[in-house]
């Protein structure tokens, strides 16, 4: 649980002839509520060994500081608020807290997952070139405007040019724009929180959303999950457990704002006669019938 303190709380007891050295600070980078401050160890321990360090995140709104102990580099302070932060960190003996090191670079928390963002609601993040690094916050519309039981990916099993991405939904969706391929021509209908460029979601985007917004508490296919555009990036398919029930309670079966138990359409084609979906009861990524009627939900975007 992260602590409060004053400014200046901590170079008050520093004796440098006993206390260690500062340690060198790394980057802070953004978590779901919180910040990890990545630090290297002083070389000169003081006079006993390093018993804890301690990282402390600096509002820069105001100067409130928020803390959180670990016994090596990163640490992770929680229960922060979408505002920037800066970190620094101590190292603490048994004689006390060293000197603070240099302050980090500024950083922003993450949304918690499912809470109000940009018309709807945060489900996480996607990287476009795979590469971890997210350049898009995902935002799921809300289930009184922008969520269907019962939409076709398509009146005919045809081809459909344009919709093969696995991540972009937005150029998937566009493309399917009319009235022969319903569940698209929904999402891209929807306004929602004053927002009209909602869309259809690809493959890997309903994945990111299934992660982090799981409803059941049943175990996962173990068949299906890797995630080249998640952030982090999956490389490995779901765990009996993971992903676990999602935390938003909201999200949680039977919650307000709950995919339902089965199948959601992504915008991803798979084949002639057949495109990706997801079911949110267990994960299982799949191939299905395009003409067939399953859930549809529209999400949007918007760029870190």
């Amino acid at each position: 649980m992260s602590m409060r303190y004053a400014a200046g709380f901590i170079s008050a007891f520093y004796n440098p002839l006993k206390n260690p050295n500062a340690p060198t600070i790394g980057t802070a980078t953004a978590t779901f509520s919180g910040i990890t401050v990545a630090f290297t160890a002083p070389s000169n321990v003081g006079g006993s060994a390093i018993t804890s360090y301690i990282a402390i995140a600096k509002r820069t709104s105001d100067g409130v500081l928020f803390t959180a102990s670990g016994a090596s580099s990163p640490i992770t302070v929680t229960g922060l608020t979408a505002v920037a932060f800066t970190a620094t960190v101590v190292a603490v003996n048994s004689y006390g807290p060293s000197a603070s090191s240099a302050a980090s670079n500024s950083v922003t928390p993450l949304p918690a997952i499912g809470s109000a963002l940009g018309g709807g609601y945060f489900a996480g993040q996607i990287s476009t070139a795979g590469n971890g690094v997210a350049d898009y916050n995902l935002v799921v519309g809300p289930v009184s405007s922008a969520q269907s039981t019962s939409k076709q990916w398509k009146i005919v099993n045809t081809t459909t040019a344009g919709t093969t991405s696995v991540i972009n939904g937005p150029a998937n969706s566009t493309a399917m724009n009319d009235v022969t391929h319903p569940a698209a021509l929904f999402c891209e209908a929807v306004t929602a929180g004053g927002f009209t460029d909602w869309y259809m979601p690809a493959k890997n985007e309903l994945e990111v959303c299934y992660y982090n917004l799981k409803p059941m508490t049943t175990s996962n296919n173990t068949s299906s999950g890797i995630n080249a555009n998640a952030v982090p990036a999956r490389a490995s398919n779901y765990t009996t457990g993971t992903p676990a029930q999602t935390s938003a309670t909201d999200f949680q079966d039977t919650g307000a704002e709950d995919f339902l138990n089965g199948f959601y359409w992504s915008s991803t084609e798979g084949s002639s006669t057949a495109a990706f979906c997801q079911d949110f009861s267990d994960g299982l990524q799949a191939n299905y019938g395009k003409t067939n009627s399953l859930f549809v939900r529209a999400i949007r975007r918007v760029a870190v």
